[in-house]
């Protein structure tokens, strides 16, 4: 397996050595782990073309990479190098493909663990999922062909999608983060913490928007909907394509999937 560390010690480099460079011949999958501090409020950037990245917080300043290549023929593993530039203030990991095109490149799976406070300045993901938890610091993620679902989140978040779902759970929200939420091709459900005060502009071309939150919503297709729920507070941006938006409270939620 191939990686490429900058901005890590001498030592970092020589303890990696040996397991990122062993022979991978007969087998279909590699893997990557290390860890990187990282101030509790900086930044990270990861890019990835193809494969899932799961994005988890924890009460530590540092950053874990964990990565695992796939891939059918097992001589284009290195043809997938895990790239990651690292300083205080920013951990950047992204994947870059060498040599000539293939038909079925390698992918590479991502899991990572962040600093609570960490911003998420630039997630982007071609052909892949992406699943956050956790996070307390500004997000910003998006993806090609894969759906999003974010999970106890606390801090301002922008999350898009083309084709896929995307399903967003806030465990508190401020009145000085926004919250957008894009898709083209796919649903969208967002659970809001009960009793917050939210300002709410939902726009869906072709696609149904219910609300239940303290009182129900309800907008046919292609309508948006735009309210003061709570009072106000927190401003919320939805925008669907096609597929439904749903809102409820964290205590109203139901098993049910986002009107269409």
């Amino acid at each position: 397996m191939t990686a490429r560390i900058r901005g890590t010690s001498v030592c970092l480099l020589a303890l990696l050595a040996s397991s990122l460079n062993a022979s991978i011949i007969g087998t279909s999958r590699a893997e990557f782990r290390a860890s990187f501090a990282l101030i509790p409020n900086g930044r990270v950037v990861v890019q990835n073309l193809y494969g899932d990245v799961q994005i988890t917080a924890w009460d530590r300043d540092e950053v874990l990479v964990q990565a695992t290549k796939h891939s059918a023929d097992p001589h284009r593993l290195n043809d997938a190098q895990i790239v990651v530039d690292s300083s205080s203030g920013l951990v950047s990991i992204h994947t870059q493909y060498t040599g000539s095109d293939a038909e079925h490149p390698a992918s590479v799976e991502y899991h990572i663990m962040v600093p609570r406070g960490a911003n998420l300045e630039n997630v982007k993901l071609i052909n892949g999922g992406l699943s956050l938890s956790g996070m307390a610091g500004a997000v910003k993620a998006s993806s090609v062909n894969g759906s999003i679902k974010a999970e106890k989140m606390s801090g301002q978040t922008e999350l898009s999608t083309v084709n896929g779902f995307l399903e967003a759970d806030f465990q508190r929200v401020s009145k000085c983060h926004l919250i957008s939420l894009t898709t083209v091709n796919g649903p969208i459900r967002l659970s809001l913490p009960s009793g917050a005060g939210v300002n709410v502009s939902a726009q869906n071309l072709s696609g149904g928007i219910d609300a239940d939150f303290g009182r129900s919503w309800r907008a046919p297709a292609g309508n948006r909907l735009d309210a003061a729920l709570n009072g106000g507070g927190a401003q919320i941006r939805l925008h669907n394509v096609n597929g439904g938006i749903s809102i409820h409270s964290t205590w109203s939620r139901k098993a049910s999937h986002p009107v269409s």
